[in-house]
């Protein structure tokens, strides 16, 4: 069995989504995140660049994967290689969203988006499950009932389950 790093886990898998994004993909985050401390775009002469390169790994390793969990990884790349792979690592430290309870937030309360089930958190907590949130445009108990339908076909979600009796 080989073992890796988290790290390295995670550069693999960013590097397999990345390879699976079409060129309007990559653009589109550029676009919205290749940008400079007074947040304007920056440029850049193609997306092959080795800056947009290294950007768009630490894009993906440190956003877009950010909580995944070892035992996702681990399978994942299990299949990738068709061999037995452990991850060593911490993983993340992160909230449970109060839609879907996975452990998906960086910050309670302070409008992360989650991107299992797509809540914005606005502080809304689970014994205001039906005060209206103007940022979801919906109630926490409405956007729960969405979440538990599509969560039905979902298969193996990268994402840990909050503990809820904490």
């Amino acid at each position: 069995m080989k073992t890796l790093s988290r790290k390295l886990a995670l550069t693999l898998l960013a590097i397999e989504m990345i390879t699976q994004s079409t060129k309007q993909d990559i653009e589109n985050i550029l676009f919205a995140n290749y940008l400079d401390k007074e947040g304007q775009p920056l440029a850049y002469n193609n997306i092959y660049d080795d800056a947009i390169e290294q950007f768009l790994l630490g894009y993906f390793v440190g956003i877009k994967l950010k909580g995944y969990s070892n035992q996702y990884l681990k399978q994942y790349i299990s299949a990738l290689y068709r061999e037995p792979i452990t991850i060593i690592g911490d993983e993340d430290i992160l909230h449970a969203c109060p839609c879907c309870h996975y452990l998906t937030l960086t910050h309670q309360g302070q409008y992360d988006v989650c991107p299992l089930c797509y809540w914005e958190d606005d502080g809304t907590q689970n014994n205001e499950l039906n005060h209206y949130s103007a940022v979801n445009h919906s109630t926490l108990s409405k956007y729960k009932a969405i979440f538990d339908k599509q969560k039905a076909t979902l298969t193996n979600i990268p994402y840990k389950l909050a503990n809820r009796h904490l």
